[in-house]
């Protein structure tokens, strides 16, 4: 079996939801590994919660974690409107850490968190700055923190949160695929590729997962539009085999659910860009996996220095 799915020769969904679901059941060795990444997760709780207090938000920074950084006891990212600037770190004291590979050049540091020169740190990046790193980054971040405010008088969208780890910390959901460059493919640890927004969406009664694939740019039509789609739904079909395997109570937890898995997921596959001329006109069919359902959507937005509008079609029951 050649797992790879070249996007410019075949873009049928049904296909690819197929096709990707078989990878995964014909080789589950990832099931082992997410199991250990949940551990980790849990593991760390006490950590996390305790570096999110003493965390004092300053403007512009933001606290991210992801699998590869739990992973590698990397700590806890810091970003900078998207592009990560260092990392914070208990060891015994909360230590901040910057690399001297940072997008920004900032100085190479390894101090107190509440020392002299993280206080530096913290008002250097209160500052706008230049970004040196892709604007998709910057979009994501927007959109997480629009995302992710409580009130709904000053939200753009109602009924939706990002995904936090504990309910403290932005995640990025690590997958066992890569679906990049037109193309599906199962990956490495390595090589493997993430979720853009991971967030769950609030239908009445029920809370659905949403797979976000963001775009820096208008697609440029339906050809296009089905290639992100199919990225999409290959990281959907990676969460719904994730949910019904041996580890999938473990992240139905993890992702900010109580209670059992139901027998009924819907698993929204949303395309987010840059509003623009091109809007699909109608969104493909919605596709099954025994009970569950992978449903198609789109989120269209504006920005300036924050999101000004959404336009979305993610509540909308077609």
């Amino acid at each position: 079996m050649s797992y790879k799915i070249d996007l410019t020769e075949n873009r049928d969904l049904e296909y690819i939801a197929n096709e990707v679901r078989q990878w995964l059941q014909k080789d589950n060795s990832w099931v082992k590994r997410f199991s250990d990444y949940a551990d980790k997760i849990c593991n760390m709780e006490t950590t996390i919660k305790e570096i999110k207090k003493s965390f004092h938000k300053s403007p512009n920074l933001n606290l991210y974690t992801c699998i590869s950084d739990i992973k590698n006891n990397k700590g806890i990212n810091i970003r900078y409107k998207g592009q990560c600037v260092g990392y914070i770190k208990k060891d015994g004291r909360l230590k901040l850490q910057v690399n001297k590979e940072n997008p920004f050049d900032y100085n190479e540091l390894n101090c107190d968190w509440d020392s002299p020169e993280a206080t530096k740190f913290r008002k250097y990046f209160s500052q706008d700055i230049e970004s040196k790193g892709q604007i998709e980054h910057r979009f994501e971040s927007m959109l997480i923190e629009e995302f992710a405010k409580k009130s709904s008088k000053d939200k753009e969208l109602c009924n939706i949160q990002p995904v936090r780890v504990y309910n403290q910390l932005a995640f990025q959901m690590t997958t066992a695929l890569k679906a990049s460059d037109k193309e599906i493919r199962m990956a490495t640890n390595a090589r493997a590729g993430g979720i853009d927004i991971l967030s769950r969406v609030k239908h009445g009664v029920e809370t659905n997962l949403c797979v976000i694939e963001l775009k820096k740019d208008v697609l440029k039509d339906d050809k296009h539009a089905d290639i992100v789609r199919a990225q999409g739904l290959a990281y959907a079909v990676f969460l719904r085999e994730l949910l019904r395997s041996s580890c999938g109570e473990e992240w139905y937890k993890i992702f900010g659910y109580s209670g059992k898995i139901p027998e009924k997921l819907i698993i929204n596959v949303c395309i987010a860009m840059p509003e623009g001329e091109y809007k699909p006109k109608v969104e493909p069919k919605d596709i099954k996996i025994g009970n569950d359902i992978l449903s198609f959507k789109s989120l269209f937005f504006e920005t300036k220095e924050t999101i000004t509008s959404i336009k979305t079609n993610l509540f909308s029951k077609e």
